[in-house]
């Protein structure tokens, strides 16, 4: 009897020293991508003023709608001659379907020599220029076209001469 407590004990002290099984579990990722078209710019048409004679005394402005139309106010005369006044034309090319920001500066400088005039731009985005959608659907490629107009102050002291500058347009996927 004493031998098979003894065996009982040796059994039970070699049970309770082996080691655990440890649980273990295991599952299965996966990945993916949308590859898309890459975002293109292109100006088709600049911002034109055209012509105009300055007032004789006080102020007013020359403004080109988007839609390309030109007034003027306050003694400022838009002549028939130079340049047809027109807005600038811009076209964002991409995958179709996806949603994009354009930025448009609210104003920019033009020069002539060391005089300058202010123009603060106008556009026909409809909605916010940071929700704009390109046309079509995934899998072809949209676009998006619009137009930037602006309007600048011209005074009885304006110099005169022509005067030029420039405007930096971007889009982003959203």
């Amino acid at each position: 009897m004493n031998k098979l407590i003894c065996t009982a004990a040796v059994f039970a002290a070699v049970a309770f020293a082996a080691p655990a099984m440890a649980q273990s579990a295991s599952t299965t990722g996966s990945g993916s991508i949308t590859v898309i078209r890459p975002l293109t710019i292109t100006k088709n048409a600049d911002l034109k003023f055209g012509a105009v004679v300055r007032p004789s005394t006080g102020s007013g402005t020359a403004v080109v709608s988007a839609a390309g139309v030109r007034s003027v106010t306050g003694g400022v005369v838009g002549l028939a001659s130079g340049d047809a006044p027109q807005a600038s034309q811009f076209t964002v090319s991409g995958e179709g379907g996806q949603s994009i920001s354009v930025t448009i500066p609210a104003t920019f400088t033009m020069a002539n020599g060391s005089d300058s005039l202010t123009v603060t731009t106008s556009n026909n985005l409809v909605g916010s220029a940071g929700a704009q959608t390109l046309s079509n659907a995934m899998g072809a490629a949209g676009a998006l076209a619009f137009n930037v107009g602006g309007s600048v102050p011209i005074s009885s002291t304006t110099t005169t001469g022509a005067y030029t500058g420039t405007f930096t347009v971007s889009a982003a996927y959203n």
